[in-house]
Formats: structure tokens, C-alpha cells, sequence
């Protein structure tokens, strides 16, 4: 199979949080391995994709980011991005403790604008963690365990970690997928079989009640 032409999932995917975290960078790191330390804030959303090979599943997954902008004033437009997620990277900075604060307003319009899908919670510039880190791991991780929620620190400029958070929610999202269809199978399965039997008992009751 050619990973580059033919995929066996599409994942759509929002990267969301307040401005200057690093999300443009993450993608980056992530899709092209660079990092631009000139990056400019993202105004209104940019969209990037890529086809990557999971190995635990060993399927090729195409995924489609939606990079948001973070500013206040686009969080109205943001809300339309969220529909048919199947995957959120919330992302905070860990020098900054704003911007970990500012999680409790990300999380409630992710609730109120899309359904239960699979989120990382992603603590950025760990690269800078051991002069400047304000918010510990410690902190960040107990969050993510409240809600749910996988996490990972990651450096966009070093690629540390990126590429196996992105991975991680990957794999989760399609756990979640599949066990959807085979609950849906399942009850297809069971359905179809009540009503075999209930074709069943009406046949030998029509027939026990003639002549």
C-alpha cells in the first residue's frame, strides 16, 4: 500500500488555545519538521494535511488539521470548525500561566460545539522548561486526568513529543471509532435475531392455532 496515495481513515482534527502557545509550530514540527521561530499569529483558521502510517494498528491515516486562531475575537468564528471533529489538540504554554488558565473557556466551547471525541492536552515550549516553565507537569497532567484527557508536554522547536501525541490521539480516535461500529454491529446482530425468533414463535403459534 502507498501511504502517500490510498489511506484506510480520515481524521479531521482542531488544534485549539490561546495565542502564542505554539499551535502553528506544533503542525510544523509535526507535518514538515521545521519550526519557524518568525511565525506570525493565525488569523481566522488555516487547514494542513497529512497521510501518516500507525503501526500498532498498521493502517495509513490521512489526517486534516484545522489550525484556529487564538485570539479572542475569533473564538465566534472557531465555533463552526468543531463540527464533525473526530479529534482535539488543546494546547497551553508552560512558561505561561494564562495560558493554563485559560483551558476552563477552551473546554467549554469544545462542549458546547462538538460531540464526545477523543482530546490531548498538549503543554508547549517544553524547550524553555528549565529557566522559564511556570505551570508543572505535574499540574498539567492532573488536569488532563480530570476530564479525560491524554497529555503530553512537547517542544515545536525541538520535536520532542510531537509526533507521538499526535499518534496517541490518533490511535484513541479510532479505538473509539471502531468500538462504535461494532456496537452498532452488535446491535444490528441482535436485532435481526429477535426478530428471526419472532417470525419464529408467530409461524408455530399460526401453526398450533389451525384446523
Amino acid at each position: 500500500m502507498n501511504v502517500q496515495s490510498s489511506f484506510d481513515y480520515f481524521l479531521k482534527i482542531v488544534i485549539v488555545g490561546d495565542s502564542g502557545v505554539g499551535k502553528t509550530n506544533f503542525l510544523s514540527r509535526f507535518i514538515y519538521n521545521k519550526f519557524n521561530i518568525l511565525n506570525q499569529p493565525t488569523l481566522g483558521t488555516d487547514f494542513q494535511s497529512k497521510i501518516i502510517f500507525l503501526p500498532k494498528t498498521r493502517q495509513n491515516v490521512k489526517l486534516q488539521f484545522w489550525d484556529t486562531a487564538g485570539q479572542e475575537r475569533y473564538r465566534a468564528i472557531n465555533k463552526i470548525y468543531f463540527q464533525k471533529v473526530q479529534g482535539i489538540i488543546l494546547v497551553y504554554d508552560i512558561t505561561d500561566l494564562k495560558t493554563y488558565e485559560g483551558l476552563d473557556n477552551w473546554i467549554k466551547l469544545i462542549n458546547d460545539n462538538s460531540d464526545d471525541v477523543p482530546i490531548v492536552l498538549i503543554g508547549n515550549k517544553l524547550d524553555d522548561a528549565n529557566e522559564n516553565r511556570i505551570v508543572r507537569y505535574e499540574e498539567g497532567k492532573s488536569y488532563a486526568d480530570k476530564y479525560g484527557f491524554l497529555f503530553f508536554e512537547t517542544s515545536a522547536l525541538s520535536g520532542k513529543n510531537v509526533s507521538k501525541a499526535v499518534y496517541s490521539l490518533c490511535e484513541k480516535i479510532i479505538s473509539q471509532i471502531n468500538k462504535t461500529m461494532n456496537f452498532g454491529l452488535n446491535l444490528s446482530l441482535s436485532l435481526n435475531s429477535n426478530l428471526l425468533d419472532d417470525k419464529k414463535t408467530n409461524k408455530k403459534e399460526r401453526k398450533e392455532s389451525c384446523c
